[in-house]
Formats: C-alpha cells, structure tokens, sequence
C-alpha cells in the first residue's frame, strides 16, 4: 500500500478576477465523477473508467502523484490525500491557471508524509511554482533532538538509536512533539524567491 501524503493547498493573496479562478476550479473538482480522482481535471474517461491520456504523457505528471483526492475544499483552501508524494504540479498548475489573471497571486502549500518521511512547505505564483522547503525523516529528528534536551538525552547518536531502557519512552515523546514541531517548521519555512 501507498505511503499517503496530505496536502493542503491555502490562498495566501488572490485579486477578485484570480478568486474567480479559483472557484471554478474547485466548481470542477466537484463536478469530477464518484470517487473525485484529479487527474479528472486533466483528462477525459473512457467507458470503463480509464483514463483517455496521450501517447507519451504520465496522468500521474500532471498531479505530481500516482492519484490524488480532495478531502476538503472551499473559497481558500484545498486539501488533497495523495500516493507517495506531494501534489507539486496540480498546485502549481492551479497557480498558473489564476496567474493568467492575476499576476500577484499567491499560494502556499503544506505537504507531509503519514510515517513521516517527510515534510515540507511550497509558495506558487502566477508562474507556478517558487520555493519548495522540505524535509526527510533524519532532519526532523534532528530537528526535534534540537529542541528538546530531555528526548535527546534518551538518544545514542553514535548508534542511531535509543539508548537501551529508553526506546518506549523515547519513542513517546518524540511523538508527542513531532507534529507541532514540524507544522511549527512550515509556517516558518514558507518562503517567496522574491521577498
């Protein structure tokens, strides 16, 4: 089975010309067929529920992921579950398209893996995609380690691992931290190349 991504893709800046944009986009999402799979905003469905893709095109290129779906939309907001990855070029596809009428557009995207393997924080503008901040496991526990002396002294770090008698206690309370730390981590890694 899939590692599951969540994605939440949020308006930063949008004109009300780039809101009408948006809104008829996610007016397309919910007009997709049961089941709601993006890549239904690209590409049409046979009779048996294949996807119509042209020779030498990948449906999963144009999302970014091997599927993706909407959990929860509105005015300002997308949230998207997705396979492996994150949806880096559904976002920045959605940026550009508010882009062709709205040239100061802006989106941020948050993205973090289910175990987590990893995480990270991506802005869009009228040309798609503009910074993308990530992290993988190791840096999160470093991050976490970091920051908290009481977890990191139950941590060997010459063998990568727990110290002996500490592995359930460590475990539980890198866990009780890790999820503030990294949303912690986003808000403050959502950069703008041109800021």
């Amino acid at each position: 089975m899939a590692n599951n991504v969540s994605n939440s893709l949020s308006v930063v800046q949008i004109s009300p010309e780039g809101q009408k944009v948006w809104d008829s986009i996610i007016a397309r999402i919910d007009a997709l067929p049961e089941g709601k799979h993006l890549t239904g905003l690209f590409y049409e469905a046979d009779s048996n529920g294949y996807w119509i893709v042209p020779e030498g095109e990948w449906a999963g290129d144009k999302v970014g992921a091997k599927w993706a779906f909407p959990c929860d939309y509105d005015d300002e907001f997308i949230s998207i579950e997705s396979a492996w990855g994150p949806v880096i070029p559904l976002a920045g596809y959605i940026a550009e398209e508010i882009g062709k009428v709205d040239p100061d557009v802006k989106l941020v995207m948050n993205y973090e893996d289910e175990f987590p393997n990893f995480i990270g924080v991506a802005t869009f503008t009228a040309e798609g995609v503009d910074c993308d901040n990530d992290l993988d496991w190791d840096d999160i526990r470093d991050l976490i380690l970091t920051k908290y002396e009481d977890i990191r002294e139950m941590w060997d770090e010459d063998e990568c691992d727990w110290k002996e008698g500490k592995e359930e206690e460590g475990y539980d309370a890198m866990t009780d931290v890790q999820w503030d730390i990294m949303n912690e981590w986003q808000e403050e890694n959502a950069e703008w190349s041109n800021s």
